[in-house]
């Protein structure tokens, strides 16, 4: 039998939460993700948009937090956008 190629990095087995979808980052949007996130990026360093602490509205507090730890990825340009996208969240979370 032929090899089996080689397998990604299992990802949400080392408690990082399985990503939920660019929808749930967008102006407007109100979930308990944008809350997950906001509370992480507070947890890491990246919370000092934030007035009154991260909730469970999308807002520009969020949107530069994410774009501030992007940044410190090495992202730059349309990588460091300030949604987080599969990676983002990855490394955020692990």
């Amino acid at each position: 039998a032929p090899a089996a190629p080689p397998q990604p990095a299992k990802p949400s087995s080392h408690g990082v939460p399985g990503y939920p979808g660019r929808a749930m980052f967008r102006p407007g949007a109100e979930n308990q993700y944008v809350l997950q996130l906001g509370r992480q990026l507070t947890k890491k360093g990246f919370g000092k948009h934030y007035k009154t602490g991260p909730g469970p509205r999308w807002s520009e507090a969020d949107r530069r937090g994410v774009e501030a730890f992007q940044r410190t990825q090495g992202w730059r340009g349309g990588a460091a956008d300030g949604y987080p996208g599969p990676e983002t969240w990855r490394r955020l979370f692990s």
